[in-house]
């Protein structure tokens, strides 16, 4: 099943991406302890941070579906001159392998290039083995890992994964 894509407006529709986030990340931060990956998820996915980012003018939210089911999420930056930042690419465990991830690199790439922008990026926590593997799997270059604090006392190193055209 082709997975479609929601842009995120409604407050109902910000809920959903809060509730999602909750779930996924405690499935997909499994190094963390499931308490450090819940304030991650109410930290940078809380219902009313998604919305302040939304109306920031800078962020899209878009939800994915397959069918009517909703199973992830991710965002695109605009603000970067020149590039397009994918920001927060989450899928439901039942729904990773099939592909989903790859249509929202294509629709991304898709909508910078017709923005005049010739670099899409993105940031994944560099210990993610799998993350590691679905960018190359995208073509994506690593450009840098930088230690970030995320949470007071819980720094990761995020790596910079971009794709260049032109």
């Amino acid at each position: 099943m082709k997975p479609t894509f929601k842009q995120v407006t409604k407050t109902r529709y910000v809920q959903l991406v809060s509730e999602l986030a909750a779930e996924i990340f405690v499935q997909h931060y499994t190094k963390l302890t499931p308490k450090v990956a819940a304030a991650l998820a109410e930290r940078y996915q809380s219902d009313v941070e998604t919305d302040e980012q939304i109306h920031s003018g800078a962020i899209n939210y878009f939800l994915i579906y397959l069918g009517s089911r909703a199973v992830g999420y991710f965002a695109l930056d605009l603000g970067p001159a020149g590039a397009l930042c994918l920001r927060r690419l989450f899928l439901a465990a039942d729904a990773r392998g099939q592909g989903i991830g790859r249509s929202v690199v294509a629709y991304a790439q898709k909508l910078a290039e017709g923005d005049g922008r010739s670099r899409l990026y993105l940031k994944v926590w560099a210990r993610d083995l799998q993350a590691e593997a679905f960018c190359k799997k995208c073509r994506f270059r690593k450009a840098e890992t930088v230690p970030t604090e995320l949470l007071p006392g819980v720094t990761l190193d995020l790596t910079t994964w971009e794709k260049l055209w032109r």
